[in-house]
């Protein structure tokens, strides 16, 4: 083991000199933006966001090659891709006349409830008497809304119409027996595949869930189904889709909203699902023919799983897409909301 001499002398200002076995070198900076000159001639600027812990590194200078070769050594450059969001259009989009009424009802509520658990909230002050009183009138807005305050809708639904309900139902209730659901939140295509595995996008995805209930500002005499996303929920009814965002609704009639499903290939860094198909496998840095790259000792193999994929849109700004990690079931979920 070798000895190491280094040493910062802070000169004020933002300036420092840092001394160590290879030279010196020098740095200025401020809060959120450092310039650093080293040893080794090289140059590299530093951008932070104070107290986030989140900062980006820009280097430049004199290169360095390994000793004995005369070329330029192959190194891996930190290209990271970027990422673009996959979102819906703001809820006003989503507000079509003949459910205005209806609309505005649901919000009444939801905002409502949101008193209340503010209200509820003051318990936590309840050191102070009118604390006490808050909390408590909370408490009683909170059991009004939510028995008293549902809005109720009765259908009346001939047998074509009943019929392709019940299939919409089915269609996600197949897809929720599926071991792992996900939505995809962002994705960006890959600049130097070698060290994403050889992938040649990269998506940023969260769990979603599906759920057979009726919430709790609804009454109605047929069974719904409810999406949890990201930032939206959607709520499957007989004639319509509501859209639920940040407290604010929308609606869209069936006939503008448009599936495209199929699959994708996913390297798999997680833990794989056990209804996955596993197709291949990869390495987490890969070279071009396919053979780790024995520079990394911790280059672990990767499956490549096959995974069934479904695009939610409509010409209002709807664009919503799911994995799911069962192909199977996303053909019989296909089979059924195709042919409503």
């Amino acid at each position: 083991m070798g000895f190491r001499f280094r040493k910062s002398i802070n000169l004020g200002g933002g300036f420092r000199v840092n001394m160590s076995k290879s030279g010196i070198g020098y740095s200025w900076g401020v809060p959120g933006y450092r310039v650093t000159k080293t040893a080794k001639g090289r140059t590299r600027k530093t951008y932070s966001i104070p107290g986030t812990g989140l900062s980006y590194v820009e280097e430049s200078g004199n290169q360095q090659h390994h000793r004995g070769n005369n070329n330029s050594s192959s190194v891996y450059t930190n290209q990271e891709p970027i990422m673009k969001d996959i979102a819906s259009a703001g809820i006003e989009n989503y507000k079509p006349a003949e459910y205005k009424d209806f609309i505005s009802s649901i919000e009444k509520v939801l905002l409502i409830n949101k008193i209340s658990s503010w209200f509820c909230f003051t318990f936590l002050l309840a050191a102070t008497p009118i604390f006490i009183l808050t909390g408590i009138f909370g408490l009683l807005l909170k059991v009004y809304v939510r028995t008293m305050g549902k809005i109720s809708i009765d259908y009346e639904l001939d047998e074509y119409s009943l019929d392709r309900h019940n299939r919409t139902m089915s269609a996600w209730k197949i897809l929720n027996n599926s071991s792992s659901l996900w939505q995809v939140l962002q994705s960006g295509d890959v600049m130097n595949r070698k060290i994403h595995a050889g992938a040649s996008s990269l998506v940023n995805r969260k769990d979603f869930k599906i759920i057979d209930k009726v919430p709790f500002y609804l009454k109605t005499d047929v069974k719904i189904m409810l999406i949890t996303l990201n930032k939206e929920s959607l709520i499957f009814l007989p004639d319509k889709v509501l859209i639920i965002k940040g407290g604010k609704i929308g609606a869209i009639s069936y006939k503008d909203i448009n599936f495209d499903i199929g699959s994708t290939q996913f390297i798999e860094s997680s833990k794989v699902p056990k209804d996955a198909l596993i197709i291949d496998y990869t390495w987490a840095k890969v070279n071009k023919n396919g053979t780790p790259d024995k520079r990394f000792k911790d280059n672990r193999q990767l499956p490549i799983c096959k995974y069934g994929e479904i695009n939610i849109f409509s010409n209002s700004g709807l664009n919503i897409v799911l994995q799911c990690s069962n192909l199977q079931n996303t053909s019989k979920f296909e089979d059924l909301i195709l042919n409503i």
